[in-house]
């Protein structure tokens, strides 16, 4: 599969994420896609979200660990295979 195409499944993988924590309550914070796609505030927590598709790779991992974060935060991995997502808390 091409980057072109990667890319497009990324993009669609992520407006889908953005759609299931929005019906969750959250309000949607776009981030740089460097170590985090997204961030998902409610009134008491934070999710920092990387999404990918097909498979967590270490570099994904890395990407998000080195990050301290207050408590009431978490860090997550989003990872879309076929219509859903596996949701890895790191």
């Amino acid at each position: 599969m091409g980057d072109e195409a990667v890319k497009r499944r990324l993009i669609r993988a992520k407006k889908m994420a953005e759609s299931i924590l929005r019906k969750s309550g959250y309000e949607i914070i776009p981030s740089t896609n460097k170590n985090f796609c997204l961030v998902g505030t409610r009134r008491a927590e934070v999710r920092m979200i990387r999404i990918v598709i097909d498979q967590i790779n270490d570099n994904d991992k890395k990407a998000i660990e080195a990050f301290n974060l207050p408590g009431n935060c978490t860090r997550e991995i989003w990872c879309k295979r076929g219509s859903k997502f596996e949701i890895v808390e790191i």
